[in-house]
């Protein structure tokens, strides 16, 4: 079973069991929702004021979650090798990294609401407080640098004044220009210069001149001498150590805070539960938006797996017995929700799908025949033993470490899986992390790449045709199996017997000693040409079918022309199998000289040449493994999933089931 046949739902309920109906449904993980069609005289709740609330209270609840992690992780960190003070923050294994609750724990959560609002709002007042403290820790810090050019005054800035017979000023001029504002005033005889400090950009000097020579000030200002900015009507000194024990006051109240904010890291797991339950009181408020109602009743309508059906329809009798139901079945045109339920093997692969575009519901499943061929082409593209048995054994420690089956599990799964396929390949060669360590059936791709390019190639013309098969089983499933035969079949035909005319051609081009015997009877390569020429005038000719009008058949058979093109290019772009296994194999084989070069060393040199091994090979793997899991997806986008899908389609999500940081510790229906 691929993609699993839903039916819909459509139930005239009362609102007074509303709530109990949503909480049935969302503990089936077998429904999802959709907006009731228009029913005369029934209205529809607006909803949109509430839903912001609840979205606010819920950005609200994980702004706080990272907020106090965050201010745990800086209390750890200060005061780091104390355990006694060290807070433990709630966080997931690897193992288990979402949090498990149970299902009737959730549902009732919203007991705890108040609560845990109240303790947010403490959390937000400290925050604030902590805001304030910080920005007059900042002023006072800004204060004291400014305080740093008057520290040596022997006064206060304000008692520099004028006398009756002087101007006196407290003034400040770049260090740089010192020298030159000196010679300046040895040009004045009633003009006393006394430097009294400054900092080291800046220094700070008293100018006592007589009222007659005034004119001085006028001549230093090229210079840059300017008033002294700052005002301190207390000793310097004095203010100085008054600032510093403000500060002081302050970075001790700031770490009190701070610790106070840190000590609600205990709350966290409970808050995460909030978020998630604020998360499901949106979606049934947003379910609610969607229902047609009365006063008294509303008409909800939903999609369901249809081997769910008695599931579905005892959770709602359980609940209530005043509803009427009825179970559709999907129509032809009409849309559905996909769900997919391939095997253990398959179901890994259905991501890289997803990725692309799930099918839609009246779309046959690619998964399937994707699956074989990206399992394939990976292993082409690694075609390592040692490589393949690094990604088999993260793969299965995943399935056995990992208990949840989250993201990077299935990631791990698939690549693990794929590893399989990288070490059949990688034997087929002989190779083991990049060694030569016997002659394999195929040879290596840095001696022989033309071998690998031929064989690139015709493992790109069996996955077209694969393409081209599953178009014919999307066209027989909607009644044209003509067309199937006639117009898509003879391709088949066409590159099978393509690869027959040429493989003698190919087995020269290799120029691989050991196959120079592997060849096929002149007169097969002959028959070969001919069948392939005329499957492809078939082909051509009949791929009209379908078209509507004389001119409608012609067109598509020219189209065809064009296609031939469109074909031998996608063929092209299986040369980047060769290319990843080369350049793999490369990178490899330079750090494995390398490794040997050091090893000549001796002793320690056997040393650095395992770490060397170690972490280059890793670091291979993992850019490899990159580039492979692009590639490959591109090949299976492009030249496979463009001969027959569509995609398009929207993945199956039961009501109420998305949460973010909780796993419901009940069985899945699927």
């Amino acid at each position: 079973m691929s993609i699993v046949t839903m039916k819909k739902l459509s139930l005239l309920a009362m609102k007074s069991d509303k709530d109990s109906i949503f909480d049935a449904l969302i503990r089936t993980k077998s429904v999802e929702l959709k907006r009731s069609a228009d029913i005369e005289a029934c209205t529809r709740s607006d909803v949109s004021l509430s839903r912001e609330k609840y979205l606010a209270a819920s950005a609200r609840a994980e702004e706080y979650i990272a907020y106090v992690a965050e201010a745990a992780d800086n209390y750890n960190a200060l005061h780091k090798g104390n355990k006694s003070q060290k807070i433990d923050l709630p966080k997931g294994s690897l193992a288990r990294p979402l949090a498990e609750i149970d299902f009737d724990y959730f549902l009732g959560f919203g007991k705890n609401i108040e609560r845990i609002e109240n303790d947010i709002t403490e959390v937000a007042e400290l925050r604030q407080a902590i805001t304030a403290n910080e920005a007059a820790l900042t002023q006072k810090k800004s204060e004291l640098a400014r305080l740093q050019l008057v520290e040596n005054l022997p006064h206060p800035t304000t008692w520099y004044k004028d006398t009756d017979s002087s101007v006196v000023r407290l003034m400040q001029i770049n260090s740089s220009e010192i020298d030159a504002l000196k010679k300046l005033a040895s040009a004045y005889e009633m003009v006393d210069l006394q430097v009294t400090g400054g900092t080291d950009s800046v220094t700070l000097v008293v100018v006592i001149a007589h009222k007659s020579e005034t004119e001085f000030f006028e001549q230093v200002a090229v210079c840059g001498l300017v008033n002294c900015s700052v005002v301190c009507e207390t000793l310097p000194k004095i203010a100085i150590e008054d600032i510093k024990k403000q500060i002081e006051g302050l970075i001790i109240l700031n770490a009190e805070l701070n610790g106070k904010v840190a000590k609600y890291a205990g709350n966290i797991a409970e808050w995460k539960v909030y978020a998630d339950y604020l998360g499901l009181l949106d979606a049934k408020l947003s379910a609610e938006g969607d229902l047609a109602s009365t006063d008294t009743t509303f008409v909800l309508e939903a999609y369901y797996p249809a081997e769910s059906e008695q599931k579905v329809l005892s959770a709602i009798q359980e609940v209530t017995s005043n509803y009427t139901v009825r179970c559709l079945d999907i129509g032809e045109d009409e849309f559905a929700p996909t769900l997919l339920k391939n095997n253990n093997v398959v179901n890994k692969f259905e991501g890289i799908t997803n990725m692309y575009s799930p099918p839609a519901y009246h779309e046959v499943d690619p998964n399937p025949v994707m699956s074989v061929f990206y399992f394939i082409i990976f292993g082409f593209m690694v075609a390592d033993i040692g490589y393949g048995l690094l990604l088999l054994i993260a793969g299965v420690a995943a399935t056995f470490v990992i208990k949840q089956q989250t993201g990077v599990k299935t990631m791990l799964q698939l690549f693990g899986m794929c590893g399989l396929s990288a070490i059949v390949v990688g034997a087929l060669f002989g190779s083991m992390f990049c060694y030569q360590i016997y002659t394999g059936l195929v040879p290596s791709p840095n001696e022989y790449p033309m071998v690998m390019m031929i064989i690139s190639l015709m493992l790109g013309i069996i996955h077209i045709c694969a393409g081209i098969g599953c178009k014919m089983a999307v066209k027989i499933k909607h009644k044209q199996t003509l067309a199937a035969w006639l117009a898509d079949f003879p391709w088949i035909i066409t590159f099978v017997s393509l690869i027959l005319a040429i493989f003698n051609m190919a087995m020269d081009m290799a120029a691989y000693e050991p196959w120079a015997n592997v060849r096929l009877p002149n007169i097969v390569s002959q028959i070969a040409l001919y069948v392939c020429l005329a499957s492809l005038a078939v082909g051509v000719i009949c791929a009209g079918l379908g078209s509507k009008g004389i001119l409608g058949k012609v067109k598509s058979s020219f189209g065809s022309v064009y296609g031939i093109i469109n074909y031998f290019s996608d063929i092209m772009s299986y040369i980047r199998v060769f290319g990843l296994m080369l350049s793999s194999a490369l990178v490899g084989s330079v750090v494995n000289d390398i490794s040997a070069m050091v090893m000549d060393g001796g002793g320690v040199g056997y040393v650095f040449a395992f770490i060397i091994l170690l972490v280059a090979h890793l670091f291979n793997l993992a850019m490899g493994v990159l580039s492979v899991y692009i590639h490959n997806g591109r090949l299976q986008y492009v030249e496979f999933f463009g001969k027959f899908y569509t995609g398009e389609g929207e993945l199956f999500k039961p009501f109420g089931s998305v949460n973010k940081y909780t796993l419901i510790k009940e069985e899945q229906s699927f």
